[in-house]
């Protein structure tokens, strides 16, 4: 009889010791994966269309499900760019008078190419590539030709 409860008793252990393994491994798992397309290449969406933006006007859309933003400049050309501030994650917001994007959680500053033009973040707002079809501004993951 000991050495059932002794199997049982091992059989239990290794069940434990398995279910730990388990829920270590696989999320190192999951984040050594690429995930099955690369990322930007997933989607373009239909973000506005030709007589929605005025000039020197913005529109906010969901793109790969963050807040991005379409601009028209005063020339009448388009930009797109993330409207995730890099610092926080903050929405940024456009300021039309200056031509800039301005996260209003600490501060950050962003030109129309996303460059920074003050701190904290440090690194510049994603660009999106602009296609005008028909009436239809598509955006999706690329750079945009400057």
């Amino acid at each position: 009889m000991a050495s059932t409860r002794r199997q049982f008793l091992n059989r239990v252990l290794a069940a434990g010791v398995a279910a730990i393994s388990a829920y270590i491994i696989y999320p190192v798992l999951r984040f050594l994966t690429p995930p099955q397309f690369a990322l930007g290449e997933q989607e373009t969406v239909v973000a506005a269309t030709t007589d929605e933006l005025k000039p020197n006007s913005a529109k906010f859309f969901k793109f790969q499900d963050k807040p991005a933003v379409l601009v028209r400049l005063p020339d009448g050309s388009y930009k797109a760019l993330s409207a995730k501030c890099t610092h926080l994650g903050c929405t940024v917001s456009f300021e039309s008078r200056k031509d800039d994007f301005l996260c209003e959680c600490h501060g950050s500053e962003f030109d129309l190419n996303g460059k920074v033009l003050r701190g904290p973040a440090a690194r510049p707002l994603p660009v999106y590539l602009v296609s005008i079809r028909g009436d239809k501004i598509y955006v999706s993951a690329g750079k945009q030709a400057a």
